[in-house]
C-alpha cells in the first residue's frame, strides 16, 4: 500500500529526551545560580533522570501526581539552597521551560522538511499532557510541519490503544493502511500502530525488545525513506 501519511511518536523519536534533560538542567542551574550554594548540573540531571525514567516514570519515584511536581520536590530536598524557591514555582518552571529546552533527534529537521516537501501528511501521536506536547514541538521549532498533533490528553486515549491511532487517521482523512508510524517503544508505538492497521517502524536504542519484536527496525530517522 502506498504511504500517504507519516506519523511520529515524540519523545526519543523526534526529540532526544536525555539530551533535553541536560539542556533543561543547564538552564535551571543558570536561572537559580544565585539561590543555590552550588549549581551542580550533574546532580540536577541525575535527579531528573531518576524520576523521569525516559518519560516512563516508575511509581516508586513519583512523590506527586506529575513528573513536574515530583522533580520540583526532589530538587527542593536534594539540592543545597541558599534561598529555597517555592514548590509551585519550581513545578511551573518545568511546565514552562522543559519543552522549550527540547533537543531534536539527529536528522529530524531534515527528514520532516523532505517529507513535507514530498506531500506526505504528517502527525504526532504522543502520550502526555497536550500543552506540554505543544511546548516541546515549539521548542524544537517543528510545529509547522504537522497537520495534526494528538496527545493522549486531547484524545482521551493512550498508546498502545489502537483507537488513538485510528482517531488520528480520521483527523488526517487517511486510511490506516496508508499510514506509516515511527516510534521508539516496541509496544506503545509499534504494536499499537500495527493493531490499528498501520505500517510501523521501531526506532531502536531506547527500549529493549519484547517477545514480539517488530519486523521493521531502524537505527536512524533517515532510514524511514526506505519504507515509503
Amino acid at each position: 500500500m502506498a504511504i500517504q501519511a507519516v506519523l511520529f511518536d515524540l519523545d526519543n523519536t523526534l526529540t532526544h529526551r536525555d539530551q533535553s534533560i541536560l539542556a533543561y538542567s543547564q538552564f535551571l542551574a543558570q536561572t537559580y545560580q544565585h539561590q543555590l550554594q552550588h549549581a551542580d548540573i550533574s546532580l540536577i540531571q541525575a535527579i531528573i533522570r531518576r524520576i523521569d525514567n525516559g518519560g516512563y516514570p516508575k511509581k516508586e519515584w513519583l512523590t506527586h501526581p506529575s513528573i513536574a511536581a515530583s522533580v520540583a520536590y526532589a530538587l527542593q530536598q536534594e539540592l543545597s539552597w541558599n534561598s529555597l524557591p517555592d514548590f509551585d514555582e519550581l513545578t511551573q518552571f518545568w511546565f514552562q521551560q522543559f519543552g522549550l529546552s527540547a533537543v531534536a533527534m539527529q536528522g529530524a529537521s531534515q527528514l520532516l522538511t523532505e517529507l513535507k516537501q514530498a506531500g506526505y501528511k504528517l502527525a504526532v501521536i504522543s502520550n502526555g499532557g497536550h500543552a506540554t506536547r505543544l511546548t516541546i514541538l515549539q521548542g524544537l521549532g517543528f510545529s509547522h510541519y504537522f497537520h495534526e498533533i494528538v496527545s493522549s490528553e486531547l484524545a482521551g486515549l493512550s498508546k498502545p490503544n489502537p483507537e488513538i491511532f485510528l482517531y488520528t487517521c480520521q483527523k488526517l482523512a487517511v486510511e490506516p493502511e496508508h499510514c506509516l508510524f515511527v516510534g521508539d517503544h516496541p509496544v506503545n508505538d509499534v504494536q499499537g500502530a500495527m493493531a490499528a492497521g498501520m505500517q510501523a517502524l521501531w526506532l531502536q536504542g531506547f527500549h529493549p525488545a519484547t517477545d514480539h519484536q517488530p519486523v521493521h527496525t531502524i537505527q536512524h530517522l533517515a532510514e524511514i525513506k526506505k519504507f515509503l
